[in-house]
């Protein structure tokens, strides 16, 4: 009875442990099935992850070009030696990996007989500021470095070389202020920063054309188009247990190029102009006076936005702080007092506000305002003699336009002024300033004494409360050439993609009218002819066999007495071919706008026009 309760405990026990031991298998099949079959697709996803890279992949920016297609701006490929840090980290503290990063980058240094720029520093701020980003070591490889590293790169874990677009500005200085210059994008405002793994940024335009166009959208009856930056793509690469990126294994999303810009500038007056300028400082602008396109416009001292590629920061650096300002575009930002150039307006002024034309004023030499003399250009010899106001434009005769401007009030000359676009933008796309309009109010805060007619006298031969930017001169007197219309002045010819397909033409716009009539632009454009046709005429250093010219020289002298100075002016228009242009050339520290500026403008449509037959 004994031995069968023992026997008994005895199987139970066993039943137990059986059961114990089924459970255990059921709780690991379970177990296994769960991880293997339902969290199957999660595991392998991490092993995805922890083996592939996403990888953004610039778009190639669009080309800019001349309006007779001449490339501006264009893109090179630059061979680059890039870290992909997170796969070099080593086991430890961090010190371990920035010291073997340093070592990797020394040794390649050596392979390749460069000296390696990478230092402790750099390192560590770029791991701590742009850990995303693969780090570069070494740009522009070439055909023998490269042959090198292809041979030994697989040695090195996170070592990679990069094939990147570079952008390239194939004539140097060439239209720099109109051109601009770009940089690499900042990844840490990119809006799709947390798509990647590794983020290569793309280039963003910094100033003019560049920055413009850069993510500009445009509309049009075709829809949205946009500008010099392309849609960016990605590449999913492999990355073995050891950190070594040894496949690309994809392009995820292909890279949509930018388009293209085709711009108004005419190459050969753009170069011509930029030549002219040499060991001066100013500005030359062609305007198409009977649509504002900008044919020309150049500015010296100009800059080599090549440098901004290069990433060279002394260079950089040093441009921010040349004397010169070089990188001012003194066509659109830079203000001066116009001088003389402001008669045809002060003219147009006269003759809207009731002056005969044969009106007569005898110049001695100089006129008096109180106790104040303002001399003519002719006091040495006497003066002009009598003037009417043709013949007061032909030789700028300040005594006339300071006598029969004295006869207007501020207001008046201002308005035909602010007809004519002084003291406000000008609507061109680049940066302008506004320049200074005169103001009675303007004196008061600033000078704390009030308006009166000595400043009348000076406003009307261009001195005093007034500044314009050259732009500025060259749309009034393109207005003056075309009847009294105001052109807003325009850089962009055409957007075009890839395969030279048009998206979009820009179209002329007017943005005022002289306050002038017919009858008296006549007048105007009359005494402009005798400015640069008559023998006598101020400008007459301005004739050429090329175009028959109608100008205004000018002269404004600016500083203090100890440091009396001149800009210099010269504006003219003329017509060959059934087109009309007008030419706005304004140099600093000059002499004079007729022994200054005007034979330039000879010389520049001698050279630009040499096909053309003699007039």
């Amino acid at each position: 009875m004994v031995q069968d309760k023992t026997s008994k405990k005895l199987l139970i026990r066993l039943c137990i442990f059986g059961l114990l031991i089924l459970s255990a298998y059921t709780i690991l099949i379970i177990k296994l099935w769960h991880e293997q079959v339902s969290m199957g697709s999660a595991h392998l996803e991490k092993i995805s992850r922890q083996s592939i890279r996403r990888i953004r992949t610039p778009a190639l920016r669009g080309r800019i070009y001349s309006a007779d297609g001449h490339i501006l701006a264009d893109n090179i490929p630059r061979y680059d030696v890039r870290f992909y840090l997170a796969e070099m980290r080593r086991p430890g503290r961090r010190s371990k990996t920035v010291k073997y990063i340093l070592g990797v980058a020394a040794e390649l240094a050596v392979a390749i007989d460069r000296k390696s720029s990478l230092t402790k520093a750099q390192l560590i701020y770029h791991m701590n500021i742009k850990p995303g980003l693969p780090m570069t070591i070494f740009t522009n490889l070439n055909p023998k470095e490269l042959g090198i590293l292809h041979e030994i790169k697989h040695n090195y874990r996170g070592l990679d070389i990069e094939v990147t677009p570079e952008r390239t500005y194939p004539n140097n200085s060439f239209a720099a202020h109109i051109l601009g210059f770009t940089r690499k994008a900042d990844p840490k405002k990119a809006q799709d920063r947390k798509q990647f793994f590794y983020y290569l940024p793309d280039l963003t335009g910094k100033r003019g054309v560049e920055k413009l166009f850069n993510n500009a959208v445009i509309k049009s009856k075709s829809g949205k188009i946009r500008g010099l930056s392309g849609l960016p793509g990605s590449r999913l690469v492999m990355v073995d247990h050891r950190g070594f990126v040894h496949r690309t294994i994809s392009t995820d999303i292909e890279a949509m190029n930018g388009n293209d810009i085709y711009l108004t500038l005419d190459f050969r007056a753009q170069k011509i102009a930029e030549q002219l300028l040499q060991n001066k400082k100013g500005t030359i602008i062609l305007l198409d006076a009977d649509n504002g396109a900008v044919l020309a416009m150049a500015s010296n001292p100009d800059f080599n936005p090549n440098i901004f590629t290069s990433g060279n920061r002394k260079a950089i650096n040093k441009l921010y702080h040349t004397p010169g300002q070089p990188l001012l575009n003194r066509a659109t930002s830079g203000t001066y007092t116009p001088g003389s150039i402001i008669k045809p307006l002060t003219a147009i002024a006269l003759l809207e506000n009731g002056l005969n034309p044969d009106a007569i004023v005898n110049c001695d030499g100089a006129t008096w305002i109180g106790d104040a003399r303002i001399r003519c250009a002719s006091w040495r010899s006497g003066g002009h003699g009598e003037m009417n106001i043709v013949d007061a434009i032909k030789h700028s005769c300040n005594d006339f336009f300071i006598e029969q401007g004295t006869t207007l009030s501020m207001e008046q000359l201002r308005d035909i002024f602010s007809s004519a676009g002084v003291g406000r933008r000008t609507g061109f796309s680049l940066p302008e300033k506004s320049g200074l309009a005169p103001s009675r109010e303007y004196k008061k805060r600033v000078y704390k004494i009030s308006w009166n007619k000595y400043d009348t006298g000076l406003l009307a031969i261009g001195q005093g409360i007034i500044t314009i930017t050259p732009l500025q001169a060259a749309v009034y007197c393109a207005a003056i050439a075309n009847g009294g219309t105001l052109r807003r002045p325009y850089i962009l010819q055409d957007i075009r993609d890839q395969f030279g397909n048009l998206l979009y033409a820009q179209s002329p716009a007017q943005t005022g009218h002289l306050a002038a009539s017919e009858q008296t632009l006549e007048i105007i454009r009359q005494g402009m002819w005798q400015v640069v046709q008559s023998p006598d005429g101020s400008g007459k250093n301005a004739a050429n066999s090329k175009i028959k010219l109608s100008g205004k020289t000018g002269t404004a002298e600016i500083g203090s007495r100890s440091n009396r100075r001149n800009n210099t002016w010269f504006i003219c228009f003329g017509t060959v071919k059934n087109r009309t242009y007008a030419l706005v050339i304004m140099v600093e520290n000059g002499i004079s706008g007729g022994k200054t500026c005007a034979p330039l403008a000879s010389q520049f449509f001698t050279r630009w026009l040499k096909d053309l037959p003699a007039k």
